[in-house]
């Protein structure tokens, strides 16, 4: 168990300095190349999913289809205060997501590297585009709300596509 850990930190640790080397080099343009990498690799990731129209549900079979190809990522939506699940805005519609265990957290706090960078786009990418894949006819995109050491909210935008 302790050599797979430190393996895992290993890679954790290249991952950031991967990050990092790209913002410096790249700036601000890396997040949209770390995003579209993700959406590829999101849109990949599921296979055979089973597709509806309803997001609350979409969600649920996001997560379990991300854990049969061994990607656990604990996220659920999340009401808040609000009364409704979905709220329409401007021709999109919104529901928040926390997201709690996060491999690219884990990956960022173990480098020492700040959230909201790039890893964090590639990871909205692989969101996204998988969830593209559940919810077809739609375009998917997360806004960040709030990263934090235990947890992020984040808000899903649909839009037809």
């Amino acid at each position: 168990m302790d050599e797979q850990l430190d393996r895992f930190h290993g890679v954790a640790y290249l991952l950031g300095a991967l990050a990092h080397a790209s913002e410096k080099n790249l700036g601000k343009s890396s997040h949209s190349i770390c995003m579209l990498a993700g959406k590829k690799f999101g849109r990949e990731a599921v296979v055979d999913v089973e597709q509806t129209d309803d997001p609350e549900k979409a969600v649920k079979l996001l997560k379990e289809a991300l854990e049969k190809r061994g990607i656990v990522w604990d996220f659920e939506p999340f009401l808040g205060e609000r009364d409704e699940l979905m709220e329409k805005r401007d021709g999109t519609e919104v529901m928040r997501i926390v997201f709690r265990t996060c491999m690219v957290r884990n990956a960022l706090f173990r480098y020492a590297h700040e959230q909201k960078e790039s890893m964090c786009y590639m990871a909205h990418g692989v969101f996204a585009g998988a969830m593209e894949k559940v919810i077809p006819g739609k375009k998917v995109n997360l806004e960040i709300l709030h990263a934090g050491p235990n947890a992020c909210l984040k808000e899903m935008i649909l839009e037809d596509a």
